[in-house]
């Protein structure tokens, strides 16, 4: 089976996108789309692609499109190629409107077309070996920062960042339970642009019978780069370093332990990539993917703590 592809947005990460796809034997990019004409044109031209002003010019040649745009822009290019029966993959957030996000949903299932959210963290090696030692958490403490860089100015570091780690967190407790936010309490911060800048977010988790607390940092005015999860369990503490790839855990006698992390050298975009491709062959969401609900639930947690109504 070929995939015949289309990438909308040529910026900095959509450009990894299209190196990515354009590697695979299986896929065949019938073009790239981006507002700005003269990037995207160097784009094509590195790798050998057609350029279009407007995505509809691939509505007839493509199959599958990656929306990899600003987010304001998901909402009116996504509908637009749900009706038109294409399978998305779209980056996140999804959108910053729970009502958007649950339209777009509802319009791609009412289609039974495939549809995901990229959460790249679900394909980081170092999570998918901590998910092997998850048993029964009590308490989360997820910090994910980095200095300014000038990028995504025009969302909340929320959306940008923070998204992750509470993604995260639905991933490793939601499975065939039933897990609801008891409270949480949120302080925020705008510091260098008019959006939230930096934010730190407590959860009171039910999980079931069972209650868990959690921390979440995100922040884009940090002095450095960190990626961290530890998790906090009866038998054991977990720490989890997503950007060195690496993972500890201490038992009751605070004896650390390096444990393995599997293919620890796979690219978590590729991967990810290469799961919602099989996706839409098999004509089902992989259970590896945020699933519809979860990805609805976690943007109306972001919205409640951006201060939306």
């Amino acid at each position: 089976m070929k995939y015949k592809v289309a990438v909308i947005g040529a910026g900095y990460f959509g450009q990894r996108h299209i190196k990515l796809l354009s590697q695979m034997p299986d896929v065949e990019i019938t073009g790239i789309v981006d507002t700005d004409v003269d990037k995207a044109i160097e784009i094509a031209k590195q790798y050998g692609l057609k350029y279009h002003a407007d995505f509809k010019e691939l509505l007839k040649v493509a199959d599958v499109f990656f929306v990899v745009t600003p987010t304001i822009t998901h909402f009116e290019i996504a509908i637009e190629l749900i009706k038109e029966g294409k399978d998305l993959f779209i980056e996140k957030p999804l959108t910053e409107k729970p009502a958007f996000a649950e339209k777009i949903l509802d319009e791609a299932i009412k289609r039974n077309l495939i549809i995901q959210a990229g959460l790249i963290e679900r394909y980081n090696p170092v999570v998918i070996s901590l998910m092997e030692h998850i048993r029964e958490p009590i308490f989360i403490n997820a910090e994910r920062v980095s200095p300014f860089l000038g990028r995504a100015t025009d969302t909340d570091v929320t959306y940008d960042l923070m998204i992750h780690d509470i993604d995260l967190i639905w991933f490793m407790l939601k499975k065939d339970k039933k897990l609801k936010v008891k409270d949480l309490k949120v302080y925020k911060k705008s510091f260098v642009t008019e959006r939230i800048d930096h934010a730190v977010v407590w959860f009171d988790f039910t999980n079931n019978d069972a209650e868990i607390k959690a921390s979440v940092t995100a922040s884009r005015i940090s002095a450095d780069f960190r990626r961290n999860l530890t998790i906090i369990q009866n038998q054991n503490v977990l720490h989890a370093d997503l950007m060195n790839k690496t993972l500890k855990m201490i038992d009751r006698q605070g004896k650390i332990t390096e444990l393995s992390v599997k293919n620890k050298d796979s690219q978590p975009l590729y991967e990810e990539i290469r799961d919602f491709l099989n996706s839409v062959k098999n004509r089902k969401l992989s259970p590896h993917a945020p699933s519809p609900e979860d990805l609805i639930e976690v943007i109306e947690i972001i919205d409640r703590i951006n201060g939306g109504t």
